[in-house]
């Protein structure tokens, strides 16, 4: 038992003592992650910096909230995710990406097609609650999805943990989040913030469905007021209407009369024949 738990403890520090934090605070040139794979990491962006993700890069927190609860966190700053992957720390539900602003400033993420985005999952030893996949925080801070792939963390699943939770795909405590594209796995969590989400979508008993202006469907559940929630109605990615017996345009009646009609001259043609014999 003594080994055991000895065993253990040594494991959780050799994590941490792994764990490596990437810092960007430099404004005067625009830092790229590219082709590469970045395993026990924590990266912050701050001080006015730019960040680019691209080429596959990929992110993986530690598995410990010692080294940070998210695997990126950009304070007063700018990261622009193309092409990649970011994993929440696994076990105690980490976090993809947290946006945050100070006061007087600004802060700023965008999402692209090529991006997956996922919450760490929990495990009874240390929560039971998923992870968020991207969190905004403050008032200055924003969020826009052109696409990709967002994730939430999912709660444990062991019957010890008793009750769980996932955690969200979206969550705004304050601040603003834009949706053009994506594939979303998890609720959007809005508590003082606003989301706006573009395409052919609608919001009926607490959940948004439809079709994004990229074309990806979605449906998840809205946790927060209506009236905080705005959706940019873009009629030309609805789903064609299938068209009725009853639709005047959809060409079926014509179908019908001339389905009549070569059935009376059929008619005819056969009484020709019987009265010519």
């Amino acid at each position: 038992m003594k080994i055991a738990l000895l065993l253990s403890i040594i494991t959780a520090a050799l994590a941490t003592t792994n764990a490596i934090r990437l810092h960007y605070n430099s404004s005067d040139t625009i830092h790229t992650l590219t082709n590469s794979s970045y395993p026990s990491h924590n990266i912050f962006i701050s001080g006015g910096s730019t960040l680019q993700l691209l080429n596959g890069a990929s992110i993986t927190a530690p598995s410990s909230v010692d080294d940070g609860e998210s695997a990126v966190r950009i304070d007063d700053a700018t990261f622009i995710a193309v092409n990649g992957s970011i994993v929440g720390g696994a076990d105690f539900g980490g976090i993809g990406v947290t946006i945050s602003s100070s006061r007087d400033d600004t802060a700023e993420a965008s999402f692209g097609t090529g991006m997956a985005v996922y919450g760490g999952d929990a495990a009874r030893n240390k929560t039971t609650q998923g992870g968020d996949a991207v969190q905004v925080i403050h008032a200055g801070s924003k969020a826009t999805f052109d696409g990709g792939t967002i994730v939430a963390g999912k709660g444990c699943s062991q019957e010890v943990c008793g009750v769980s939770y996932n955690g969200n795909a979206i969550k705004v405590i304050m601040g603003e989040v834009i949706v053009k594209g994506g594939m979303f796995d998890g609720d959007f969590y809005n508590l003082q913030g606003s989301i706006l989400i573009y395409g052919c979508v609608e919001v009926r008993d607490g959940r948004i469905k439809g079709v994004l202006s990229d074309g990806s469907a979605i449906d998840v559940a809205y946790v927060g007021e209506e009236e905080q929630l705005e959706i940019v109605y873009d009629e030309s990615v609805c789903p064609a209407a299938v068209p009725t017996i009853d639709d005047p345009t959809s060409g079926i009646e014509s179908v019908r009369s001339f389905t009549l009609v070569l059935v009376s001259i059929t008619t005819v043609s056969l009484a020709m024949a019987v009265c010519c014999l």
